[in-house]
Formats: structure tokens, C-alpha cells, sequence
């Protein structure tokens, strides 16, 4: 398998509720990003008893949560669909019940496809003196997210 670099990791966004069929949903590239980190955990629950094995802790999971944070320069261009993606994330249309919802499409250079439903969960726009300026973002799963290998 060849390496490649972030940049060539691809993220898209559709403003839709969570229930949609994901085959109807247009996405839109969110451009100009920098960091783009997606991670699965899972809560477990205990079933540790007397009788365990060898003494040890064993567990069964039970929910899975994905989170997602993005971050990059602020470009004015229609074309990065930045604006789009921030009015969502701060003042959410009626098309989601007034809710941040989004659904999300990370695609890396092999093909490998991560898509789901999320809650926009923070924006935060930076302006320093002397630098770019700059926006970020944290998302949190709101549904079945999925992880398809090339």
C-alpha cells in the first residue's frame, strides 16, 4: 500500500437530519482544511463476576461513538462551502428541526469511506494578529456511522 499525506483525505457534508437514506444526500467538500481526525470508541459494561476466568476483568460493549474534528484556513470563496457549513453549525436551518445536524463523508487516497450522521458540537473561528485566520470543529455521532475499506 503506498502512504499519502492529509491533504489528500477528502471531506464532504450534507445538511440533513439523521434519518435520511444516505443515497439521496448531495454533498458539498468542505475546502481548504487542515487537521481531519476521526475516531471510533465503544462504552463497555462489566460482566466481571466471581466465577471470571483466571481472576481477569471481562466486559461486553455497548454503544459506539464516533467523533470528528476538522480544522482550517478561512476562505471567503463560495466554493470551499465553508460559510454553508458554519451557518449550519451556529444558527441550524428548519430543515433539521433547528438542530446542527450534518452528515459527514471522509474518503482517503485508497478509497476507504467513513459516513454518517453527526450533531455539530462546537465551531470556534480564531483571528490572530498576524496570522491566517483560521476556523475548527468537533462533531459527535448522531446515528449509524460507518467505516467502508477499499
Amino acid at each position: 500500500m503506498t502512504a499519502f499525506t492529509g491533504r489528500d483525505v477528502v471531506v464532504e457534508f450534507a445538511i440533513a437530519k439523521e434519518d435520511v437514506l444516505p443515497a439521496s444526500l448531495v454533498y458539498q467538500r468542505l475546502g481548504m482544511m487542515r487537521g481531519k481526525e476521526m475516531k471510533s470508541s465503544w462504552d463497555t459494561a462489566d460482566t466481571t463476576a466471581d466465577m471470571s476466568p483466571s481472576f481477569t476483568k471481562t466486559s461486553l460493549v455497548t454503544f459506539k461513538s464516533v467523533e470528528f474534528s476538522g480544522d482550517g484556513v478561512t476562505y471567503t470563496e463560495a466554493a470551499f462551502n465553508q460559510q454553508a457549513f458554519k451557518v449550519q453549525a451556529v444558527s441550524p436551518s428548519a430543515a433539521t428541526d433547528n438542530q446542527p445536524k450534518v452528515w459527514l463523508r471522509m474518503t482517503d487516497l485508497s478509497g476507504s469511506v467513513w459516513e454518517g450522521p453527526f450533531i455539530v458540537t462546537e465551531w470556534s473561528d480564531s483571528a490572530s494578529y498576524s496570522e491566517s485566520v483560521t476556523w475548527s470543529m468537533n462533531c459527535s455521532s448522531n446515528g449509524n456511522v460507518t467505516y467502508t475499506p477499499a
